[in-house]
């Protein structure tokens, strides 16, 4: 039972204020009302970021426990997971967005949740000389010791290029999240050649790396 009840809450993934909490019918956060259902928005003030502020949203929710103004901590419980609005099953729908009345002001969570301790995390970015971004698959590859095969192999898609949000200032087309911290070799194909980089992922940081195709 225990385990249960700590399954379906629903808790703030930072300290912050209540900027919405209730039905979505009554204030839209999608292109259509009742997409969401139950909602619960926060704000969340930032510090040496491109940001001064971001809003987490956290949807579906069967019940909610907070109200509007009130101020959270990080971990208290906000509400229970559940499958309010479209969702056509338990789940809980988050999103870290730069205004919390516009849908496409999303940003991808994983570049702003706290990894684990001794974890990284990894942005990618491609482009033509042009600046035009490019959208190709990477592999990844983790070396604890590079004089040793890699231990772990990723394939990390790029987002769908009609995505992309146009205010995201650091541009990245693809992310990979909570990684130990190390050596990693990423590789793609584009147009028949070959691009390869070592990159460094740091504890506590978030790596960003851009190449620049011919």
């Amino acid at each position: 039972a225990a385990l249960l009840n700590w399954l379906v809450q629903c808790c703030a993934a930072a300290d912050g204020t209540v900027v919405y909490a209730g039905d979505d019918t009554i204030r839209k956060f999608s292109p259509w009302s009742g997409f969401y259902g139950n909602i619960v928005v926060l704000e969340q003030p930032l510090s040496g970021a491109p940001f001064k502020t971001l809003f987490t949203l956290y949807a579906h929710l069967s019940k909610i426990d907070v109200a509007g103004g009130q101020a959270v901590k990080a971990g208290e419980k906000i509400g229970e997971v559940g499958r309010t609005g479209t969702a056509p099953g338990n789940h809980l729908h988050f999103e870290v967005r730069v205004d919390p009345n516009y849908y496409t002001s999303t940003l991808n969570p994983e570049l702003w949740l706290v990894p684990h301790p001794g974890n990284g995390t990894l942005a990618l970015l491609a482009k033509e000389k042009n600046g035009a971004r490019i959208f190709p698959s990477f592999n990844v590859q983790y070396y604890p010791d590079r004089k040793q095969p890699a231990a772990i192999h990723f394939q990390v898609d790029a987002y769908a290029p009609e995505t992309g949000n146009p205010g995201n200032p650091w541009g990245e087309i693809a992310a990979l999240g909570d990684q130990p911290a190390g050596w990693y070799r990423v590789t793609f194909i584009w147009a028949g050649s070959l691009y390869a980089r070592w990159v460094e992922i740091q504890p506590g940081k978030l790596t960003r790396v851009m190449f620049v195709v011919n």
